[in-house]
């Protein structure tokens, strides 16, 4: 059963994917925030994040920096309510850039998470 980090400050999204991935077969530990990221990636052997792009105190910017430096291997997945178009598109590609294995908008079409969240869990599958 993999484990997967789940951190959004929006409760009602976080209950919903926590609830979709776990009736998929996941083990979820939920956070509001990612202030405590390292000792989380520290203590938990996990196989993926998902997260909030845009978070008070720390930003999805900063969980795939933090993450991708404990561990290079671990995927990272972002969601975001934001406009993914114009003035947010360059906040979207900075976390592809720096390692998240894709974005995906608000309201999240469970499908296409499952989808990414599988792929990611396992590359060789098609």
């Amino acid at each position: 059963m993999a484990k997967i980090l789940l951190i959004d400050d929006d409760e009602l999204f976080r209950q919903y994917v926590a609830t979709l991935l776990e009736r998929s077969g996941f083990q979820v530990r939920q956070l509001a925030n990612a202030t405590g990221l390292a000792e989380v990636l520290d203590a938990n052997g996990l196989d993926a994040i998902i997260t909030d792009l845009f978070m008070p105190e720390v930003d999805g910017i900063e969980v795939v920096i933090k993450a991708k430096r404990r561990r290079p291997d671990l995927p990272v997945i972002g969601v975001t309510g934001a406009r993914t178009d114009g003035v947010d598109n360059p906040c979207i590609a900075a976390m592809i850039r720096l390692g998240a294995s894709g974005v995906l908008r608000k309201p999240v079409d469970q499908h296409e998470l499952l989808i990414l969240l599988n792929r990611v869990l396992d590359p060789g599958q098609p």
